[in-house]
């Protein structure tokens, strides 16, 4: 009997391992796209595309936006982060379209509310 309890534990481990809840998945992916674009050399044109299913972004714990994605480039009056996905612009350049990625939280819970994707000018 003990045997098959710890084989039922080391079993539910490795499901639990080889599942990814989607909404991880995307935010790692971005998290790795965003410190891509930010170590290219300055004035280097990107391209990047809005995230198609942002509602399962929604319910994460905002730490783990912040683990991902590092601190936001600007944090609204609300409270909700904003993260740009463009390289390095020079010096005294505004602007050229970019990805902005906004992340409302809920205050209580501190999870992704609600997630915004426009581009920015």
């Amino acid at each position: 009997m003990r045997k098959r309890r710890y084989f039922f534990w080391a079993l539910l481990v490795a499901a639990t391992a080889v599942y990814a809840d989607p909404g991880s998945t995307l935010l790692k992916q971005m998290g790795a796209e965003l410190k891509s674009m930010r170590s290219l050399p300055t004035g280097t044109p990107t391209r990047v595309a809005c995230p198609k299913d942002r509602s399962t972004l929604v319910g994460l714990p905002q730490q783990q936006v912040h683990s991902e994605l590092a601190d936001p480039d600007h944090i609204e009056s609300d409270g909700s982060w904003s993260y740009f996905f463009t390289g390095p612009t020079p010096p005294g350049l505004r602007g050229g379209g970019f990805l902005q990625l906004t992340f409302g939280f809920n205050p209580k819970s501190r999870t992704v509310a609600h997630v915004s994707c426009h581009y920015a000018r």
